[in-house]
């Protein structure tokens, strides 16, 4: 029965026996009444309830209890909702460097916890049981609500699915792989193992009605549940098969990862690339390479350590070298970026890259990225894709090149009557695609990320080689093997299609679709300070975005919403006018993001530091 707030599936309220409604919304709500006692699952949609049960630890959820009496949260994350400062203390200080991959969309304010639960446990309200079912995945520490009433089995799953078989992103399942010794950088939805086993304990315990905390309610919950389990099997065996981090680990590494999220699938894979040495005027430094001229200058691709500076302070004193004239930067992570203007600066030098990595490049704190510098790079001089300087014997050509991640570029190096070698940074193996770390933004488009970037090898003469910065040897692929690569990409793509429930694959990819820019600033009491909400419309069609932007208590803002048209394929700013209060410290800000017809609370945040 469809009542006016919501779906009523049991007696009404005061009849024998607790009531129970559905209330649809941006965060669904549970609401469960008996005479004057109320209890909510996920959010209390008209106030007034004892206790609201949580399932996960979002931030984009869990707004929806701001308010409530009491909450119950699952025991591994209790933390995280009772006690989020601790979290951003200790995320202000590591999110520089960060190989983990720490889900920020952490909530600013505590709520109230009176009870966790884990595994296992039972709440009664009124004589109506609420079980508690582990179901780990979209997060860690999830848990799952399981309710009998008048002989209809009820499932709050939280965001373990969306929709009729569908998943919110990809993004938020990737995390450390302990049994393979990798960090959560290189786990790839490392946690798709668990939700698929999740999904299937909760499909054990027969549920009619799935009532997940976003999004429709689902009514066959059997075939969501398996068409779910097939899609996001689907997409993640394609990235196995072309794992650029067998050429690292081996083959008994990516057979241990692939059977943990594939049910104990194992895909077969590409065949390993060509390879070849280095030539003796391309010398390696750990993961950085010197092109060392006849003339004894030198110029530098990457510098992430103090001991590269200190190997060509001993090549110069040893003869090797007479001076380093430049340094190109093929992408922005720390390892190769880290100590690149001490570099510039100990040898007086300056730093090349593409136009499109100036910015995080120049001001590394404004981005919420993997693997971030803290150390700006002034002594930049970005050039254009595409274009080419003459330095000593060589031609060198700057491509921007987004395969490891969106922020990345690649330096053609042509050698008077020798080899060409195309340095592309960490975005290929011999063993394939470098793409295992979800959050560093490899989009799945025509014309870009890797499919672009296979176009772009495609082009280049068939005598280059290819370097990556971490490995020894060059290398390079067959024409077969390019069609492997780009046919895997492409039916991960057409599995994605089914997989989000957004107008384009990319946003359940993209964790940085939408940002607020610069994520770290620092402002003064009572001046005002300009705020951008930066997102990126990957969708077919142009879309309009509404930002609301929530913030700390005594801060105003010039409007309590902002609005902007963005167009298809493209990037747009809503640029937000925002007063602190005259309280100095550390504040969270967040927003809402109305886009692409989906509606999330909290969905963004930047950290401003008030002195």
């Amino acid at each position: 029965m469809i009542t006016r707030r919501g779906f009523l599936l049991a007696g009404a309220a005061g009849a024998q026996g607790p009531s129970l409604r559905i209330v649809p919304g941006v965060v669904n709500a549970v609401a469960i009444a008996h005479g004057n006692r109320r209890l909510a699952i996920y959010a209390d949609p008209s106030g007034g309830a004892e206790t609201v049960l949580l399932t996960h630890f979002r931030r984009d959820v869990c707004w929806a209890a701001a308010g409530a009496r009491a909450v119950v949260a699952p025991a591994q994350e209790q933390a995280l909702i009772g006690d989020p400062g601790a979290f951003w203390s200790a995320f202000e200080r590591q999110r520089f460097h960060d190989y983990a991959m720490r889900n920020s969309k952490v909530l600013t304010e505590p709520l109230p916890v009176a009870r966790t639960v884990r595994d296992g446990d039972r709440i009664d309200f009124e004589g109506l049981p609420i079980d508690v079912l582990g179901t780990p995945g979209y997060t860690s520490g999830a848990v799952s609500y399981l309710i009998e009433t008048r002989g209809r089995r009820i499932a709050c799953t939280g965001d373990l699915i969306a929709g009729d078989g569908q998943l919110l992103d990809l993004y938020s399942l990737q995390d450390a792989v302990p049994e393979a010794k990798l960090r959560g950088y290189h786990g790839y939805a490392a946690r798709a193992g668990e939700l698929i086993g999740s999904l299937r304990r909760v499909a054990e315990r027969g549920p009619d009605i799935l009532v997940p905390v976003r999004g429709p309610v689902i009514r066959r919950p059997r075939a969501a549940i398996d068409r779910l389990i097939e899609r996001l099997k689907a997409s993640v065996r394609e990235h196995f098969k072309t794992d650029a981090l067998r050429w690292y680990f081996g083959d008994d590494s990516l057979r241990l990862r692939s059977a943990k999220l594939l049910e104990g699938e194992v895909p077969e894979w590409m065949p390993m690339a060509e390879t070849r040495i280095l030539p003796d005027w391309a010398l390696a430094i750990g993961n950085s390479r010197l092109l060392v001229s006849d003339t004894g200058s030198a110029f530098l691709i990457d510098c992430g350590y103090d001991a590269v500076i200190d190997k060509i302070k001993a090549l110069q004193a040893g003869g090797r070298i007479r001076a380093l004239e430049g340094v190109f930067i093929t992408h922005y992570h720390d390892d190769h970026t880290d100590r690149a203007q001490a570099c510039a600066d100990q040898f007086r030098c300056s730093v090349y890259f593409t136009g499109e990595l100036d910015e995080i490049l120049r001001n590394p704190a404004a981005y919420r990225m993997p693997c971030l510098s803290p150390h700006p790079i002034s002594a930049g001089k970005p050039q254009a894709d595409g274009a080419s300087m003459r330095w000593r014997e060589f031609d060198l050509t700057f491509f921007y090149f987004p395969g490891q991640t969106l922020l990345h570029d690649a330096l053609l190096v042509k050698r008077d009557g020798a080899e060409s070698i195309f340095f592309l940074g960490d975005s290929f193996t011999p063993s394939g695609i470098d793409d295992y770390c979800l959050w560093n933004r490899n989009w799945l488009a025509d014309g870009h990320g890797y499919l672009g970037c296979l176009q772009t090898l495609r082009r280049l003469p068939k005598d280059v080689w290819l370097a990556n910065q971490h490995v020894e040897p060059l290398f390079r692929f067959s024409p077969e093997q390019f069609d492997y690569m780009e046919q895997s990409l492409r039916r991960r793509m057409a599995a994605m299609e089914e997989l989000f429930p957004w107008p384009d694959i990319n946003f359940g990819l993209d964790d940085n679709w939408a940002r607020l820019a610069p994520y770290e600033f620092r402002a003064e009491p009572g001046r005002p300070f300009q705020l951008r909400a930066v997102v990126f419309n990957h969708a077919r069609s142009a879309q309009q975005l509404i930002v609301r932007p929530h913030l700390p208590a005594g801060w105003t803002s010039d409007r309590n919403a902002y609005r902007l048209r963005l167009n298809s394929k493209s990037e747009g700013a809503a640029s937000l006018a925002v007063t602190p209060s005259a309280t100095p410290g550390r504040f969270v800000i967040t927003a809402d993001i109305d886009f692409a017809g989906m509606r999330l609370g909290r969905w963004v945040e930047a950290i401003a530091h008030v002195s």
